[in-house]
């Protein structure tokens, strides 16, 4: 079936739940062709909040039992199905991440939100667990957004930068066609979850986050906290790596409570100042670490964090000779590029192509990623 409607438009809606925990993003996309390049139209896109009982569990995934993870799971693939119903759209495949629960390459990564509720709603196969096939290959199962970031933005004399700012952040250099150098891509170290769980701390969960950084722009930094941050083993660590609640999750925030209570309303505001700085340095330092094969001079940003002005401020701040903007490609904006990549590595798994790149994993080769969920028959 798939080759078959591959040299039609097929529809398909990708789902894109982050570790952020701030709810899902759509995007519905046609794609045109058979290889790795299709011709493509996002069809609509659109963000959906989370409940803030899903919030909670989800910004907070080590401390859920199994029991409640399975519980979880059922519930969440549920809510999927009913928020993609109210949209009324039309599609032949649902592409879906799902919430990150665990994240332990190279053993295993769980994704959470049950498709079959989704497949059996819509009468429609429902593709899912994008990243145990790259860890079977001995991969990080992460990131998988790279080969999206190929397709949509790789020039044929430059080299780019790709930017996404989520509860991790991460980043890719996207190498020119012409420059025989691999391309790279890696999770540089927290990016909004630890300033996330500050702000919620600082106003006892009236906000979710640091909107616009107005909190962080009214800080200074804590030189002592900030060097006791940038000690932390992940960013000794070469790429490939990938990072998740593991070790930037709430075990690790009450650490550093522990030794950095801030005990005003201004040192709190200090706090938030420098944990936005540690993402900016962090990432700046990632940046930096590439070699002399690559030459950079534009980075296109995406995810929660793009809109953070006071983060963004400091990143420029950080590597002056990066002209930063945010991602905007053929309607694929810093909103909804992780919704379209996975409907795009959907498109992959259909035409039966390749999704990971092993230079950016570590895994021995490249491979389909995803499993199929078909509707069952009554």
């Amino acid at each position: 079936m798939a080759k078959n409607q591959a040299v039609q438009q097929i529809k398909i809606l990708g789902l894109m739940t982050g570790s952020s925990a701030d709810g899902l993003d759509l995007c519905l996309v046609g794609f045109t062709g058979q290889d790795h390049s299709p011709d493509f139209e996002v069809l609509y896109s659109q963000e959906i909040p989370y409940p803030a009982s899903f919030q909670k569990s989800f910004r907070n995934p080590l401390l859920l039992s199994d029991d409640q993870i399975a519980i979880l799971d059922k519930e969440l693939g549920l809510w999927f199905a009913a928020e993609i119903d109210k949209v009324n759209l039309e599609f032949d495949f649902i592409a879906s991440h799902g919430q990150t629960i665990k994240h332990e390459p190279p053993f295993f990564s769980l994704q959470i939100g049950k498709p079959q509720a989704m497949a059996d709603k819509f009468n429609c196969p429902v593709i899912y667990d994008f990243r145990t096939a790259d860890i079977g290959q001995g991969g990080q199962g992460a990131p998988l957004i790279p080969i999206v970031e190929q397709y949509l933005i790789q020039e044929e004399y430059s080299d780019v930068l790709s930017l996404n700012i989520g509860g991790i952040a991460n980043i890719s250099i996207v190498p020119g066609s012409n420059n025989p150098a691999p391309l790279l891509a890696w999770d540089t170290g927290p990016g909004n979850t630890l300033i996330d769980k500050a702000v919620g701390l600082f106003t006892n969960g009236k906000l979710a986050y640091d909107k616009d950084g107005q909190l962080a722009s009214q800080g200074k930094v804590n030189r002592k906290l900030l060097d006791e941050l940038l000690r932390h083993e992940f960013y000794q660590r070469p790429p490939p790596r990938s990072a998740g609640q593991e070790q930037f999750g709430d075990s690790y925030f009450q650490n550093i409570l522990k030794q950095f209570y801030p005990e005003s309303k201004q040192s709190f505001k200090d706090f938030i100042y420098t944990l936005t700085l540690l993402t900016a340095k962090t990432i700046a330092v990632s940046i930096e670490s590439l070699s002399s094969m690559y030459s950079p001079v534009s980075m296109l940003v995406s995810g929660g964090g793009a809109f953070n002005k006071t983060l963004m401020d400091l990143l420029r701040n950080e590597v002056p000779g990066i002209a930063m903007s945010n991602f905007d490609v053929g309607g694929v904006i810093a909103g909804n590029k992780e919704a379209f990549g996975f409907a795009y590595l959907g498109y992959l798994f259909t035409n039966g192509l390749t999704g990971n790149l092993p230079s950016v994993t570590g895994a021995r080769k490249a491979v389909t990623l995803g499993k199929l969920c078909e509707p069952q028959t009554s």
